[in-house]
């Protein structure tokens, strides 16, 4: 009940609200038609998304995991963006994947128990120090390729966050890293960009335009979880909980990627 707590604290206050403005951080001068385009895509790529997830759900879960792991390796690189496309690739691939390597094997029963109606991972039981170490030195590696230069936090991050991530349980440990190192980042260049335009100027104007697609999220996740009470098993109906915020992160990926690349080469004003 704990961790139910916490997580569910953590993804209602940062998790799901900083992807809830993607349509403001896509074009904050947001007009009626353009935004009709926008959802009409934002809407579509879910649909699809959903498509492939029932259809195709192993296919559908290594995209969800390489799409995360480069999704929440750029949040760890956000001032770094002068490097060639394919090395910064390379950079955040390998960061992101690093840490969900160690909060999936940090809980590898719970993992296990999670994806074994999609696939039966338990082979990786034996070799997940050796899958983690692999992504660490990947790190440095394109670090250097990269020229990207260590810093003291990075010591920090590469050891001491890595240990507390492994030893917590599932939730906590992914609730934490989503949270304070993804989520939080990406929340603050968000509100760093829109608090440039009149429209957005305050944290109070901030948070209004971070409700409505927020509480839609929410309401829309705890109707299926509710429904799906009555006949799914506690593995299936966690492993549909995390599906659900797989299809509605795949659109907010590519968006925020978009976002990052933009604020790190214009002006808002120009943009």
């Amino acid at each position: 009940m704990t961790e139910f707590i916490i997580f569910g604290g953590i993804l209602l206050s940062i998790g799901i609200p900083h992807g809830a403005i993607d349509h403001l951080t896509s074009d904050p001068k947001l007009s009626k038609k353009s935004f009709s385009k926008f959802l009409s895509i934002y809407l579509s790529l879910i649909v699809v998304y959903s498509g492939i997830w029932y259809l195709f759900p192993l296919f559908a879960l290594v995209i969800f995991l390489l799409f995360s792991a480069y999704h929440f390796g750029q949040t760890h690189y956000l001032q770094q963006t002068d490097t060639a496309t394919w090395k910064e690739f390379l950079l955040y691939l390998s960061k992101g994947s690093f840490f969900l390597s160690v909060i999936l094997f940090g809980s590898f029963e719970e993992t296990q128990f999670i994806l074994s109606s999609i696939v039966s991972i338990g082979f990786l039981e034996n070799f997940q120090f050796h899958i983690i170490l692999f992504f660490l030195l990947a790190i440095l590696f394109s670090q250097f390729l990269g020229h990207v230069s260590f810093k003291k936090s990075d010591i920090l991050e590469l050891t001491l966050l890595p240990i507390l991530l492994y030893y917590s349980p599932l939730f906590i440990s992914f609730a934490v890293y989503f949270g304070f190192w993804h989520s939080l980042p990406s929340m603050i260049s968000e509100y760093t960009y829109l608090s440039k335009f009149p429209a957005y100027s305050s944290l109070k104007k901030f948070i209004a335009q971070l409700l409505p697609f927020s509480l839609i999220s929410v309401v829309g996740i705890v109707l299926i979880l509710f429904f799906g009470l009555r006949s799914l098993e506690v593995a299936e109906l966690t492993l549909l909980f995390f599906i659900m915020i797989s299809v509605i992160s795949f659109p907010h990926i590519i968006y925020m990627d978009r976002f990052f690349r933009k604020i790190s080469k214009t002006d808002p004003y120009s943009a």
